[in-house]
């Protein structure tokens, strides 16, 4: 008797079920440690790669606050940098280049912490720009995050603050576009913000300082007219240093004097009583005016003038016990340089050198020899303070021959109708300076007509 057979497809899904149900027990058993009959299934090669698995991930916990708890073994650098980038908010990239597993244990530690360890640990670096971070090499992150920038300026000059920005650079290089005034940058945005900070504190508008110079040559005698007395005790000093110098060709002499300088503050009675009788003799002509040059410069920027001549002065040289001459030459006048620095309180530290020299012709050397006489000063001052500065002195003598036509050349009896005067004169040269800050383009003594500034200037003192 034939039973017929009839498949029923509910039974066929219980079976189906029932074989995946013993399967995945057998799974389990072996991922818990538990033993599975030899032979029954080979499963040897999936256990392993759930067990990597397993190890190698993660195991992140955030706390609450903006420290970070890490915990990896052979741990994919992609995978740090994904749990990373969990924890932090920020976005954390990995170069996928690197396979070299890594191995952690971090506990409460800043983003910054993490990353610093993770770049010791493995030989990596890390550069950040806003928020996002990349990790890699060194070499790498170079390539990758180097990039060009320019920095126009406005005020200061590019060639200025090359030099000293490079200084502090780690990496990249800096250079200066004199054309445009701008810094040109090729480097990483790390370095390139320190530029745009440094900038923000360097490329300011500053005030300039204008000098305003008298230049006097007075006799010794008539000096004392102006009560000035160079070796008062009182007076302030400031790393002065003067010379009085002969100078001719093939020899050079230097003698010393005494020497000073004193300040006159603006609106007291001491400056009127000096101006007053400085005025006094000019006018009569005991005093010369040699020059009244104005300068106007910016803080820290040397500013010169000169006025005089170029003499020509010959030159013998020796070379193998034969002689050669040549012409050089040699500046004769005023010469001015000053550099000012400004401070926050208004003082103006300033450096002065002063030079005068003037030519005396010898007539038995038919050359010239340059008496030459230099100061140089620093001191700080008030706005509209004036330097008086003093001690360059020379002293001339002169040589004159009075005689009787005819009977002067008798023989014998020549020098009874000849008479010689010999006279010595000491005249000293007085510097007045007086600085001023003022913004650009209203100082009175550049800006203003060039007469009226000189009226300006004669009627201050």
């Amino acid at each position: 008797m034939n039973i017929p057979f009839k498949l029923n497809l509910f039974d066929v899904s219980k079976v189906f079920i029932t074989i995946c149900a013993f399967f995945l027990a057998i799974v389990l058993a072996k991922t818990a440690g538990a033993e599975v009959p030899a032979g029954f299934l080979s499963a040897e090669s999936f256990t392993l790669q759930v067990e990597k698995q397993h190890n190698s991930k993660p195991g992140y916990r955030p706390n609450g606050t903006s420290l970070i708890s890490l915990s990896v073994k052979d741990a994919s650098l992609k995978e740090i940098a994904a749990a990373l980038t969990k924890l932090s908010g920020k976005s954390v990239i990995a170069d996928t280049k690197i396979q070299e597993p890594v191995t952690l244990q971090l506990e409460n530690v800043s983003l910054h912490t993490a990353l610093e360890t993770l770049a010791a640990v493995q030989g990596l670096s890390y550069t950040e720009n806003g928020s996002v971070i990349l990790i890699s090499r060194d070499d790498t992150l170079k390539k990758l995050s180097a990039g060009f920038y320019t920095f126009p300026l406005n005020y200061a000059r590019a060639e200025d603050l090359q030099k000293p920005l490079s200084a502090v650079l780690n990496t990249g290089k800096l250079a200066a576009d004199a054309g445009s005034n701008s810094l040109l940058f090729n480097g990483s945005p790390a370095e390139a913000r320190k530029i745009k900070e440094a900038l923000q504190t360097l490329d300011k508008t500053t005030q300039q300082v204008t000098l305003e110079a008298k230049i006097l040559s007075i006799s010794q005698s008539d000096e004392k007219s102006l009560g000035i007395q160079w070796n008062w005790d009182t007076l302030p000093q400031y790393n002065k240093e003067k010379h009085d110098n002969t100078a001719s060709p093939g020899n050079r002499a230097a003698n010393t004097a005494d020497k000073g300088h004193l300040r006159l503050w603006r609106g007291t009675g001491a400056q009127f009583q000096f101006s007053a009788t400085l005025n006094a003799l000019i006018t009569s002509g005991k005093a010369k005016v040699l020059a009244t040059p104005s300068l106007i410069t910016l803080p820290g920027k040397e500013a010169s003038i000169f006025i005089g001549s170029h003499i020509p002065v010959v030159t013998e040289k020796h070379n193998n016990g034969e002689s050669t001459y040549s012409t050089e030459y040699v500046d004769a006048g005023i010469k001015l340089k000053y550099t000012p620095i400004v401070s926050d309180d208004g003082y103006i530290t300033s450096a002065v050198h002063t030079e005068v020299s003037t030519p005396t012709l010898i007539s038995e050397l038919k050359n010239y020899r340059i008496n030459s006489r230099t100061a140089d000063t620093n001191v700080r001052m008030r706005n509209g303070e004036t330097l008086v500065i003093g001690g360059l002195i020379s002293e001339e003598e002169q040589k004159q021959l009075q005689q009787i036509p005819f009977l002067s050349k008798i023989p014998l009896l020549g020098f009874l109708f000849k008479n010689r005067y010999r006279s010595k004169s000491k005249t000293e040269v007085i510097m007045l300076l007086t600085p001023y800050l003022s913004d650009a383009g209203t100082s009175p003594a550049i800006y203003g007509s060039g007469e009226a500034a000189l009226r300006k200037t004669a009627d201050r003192y």
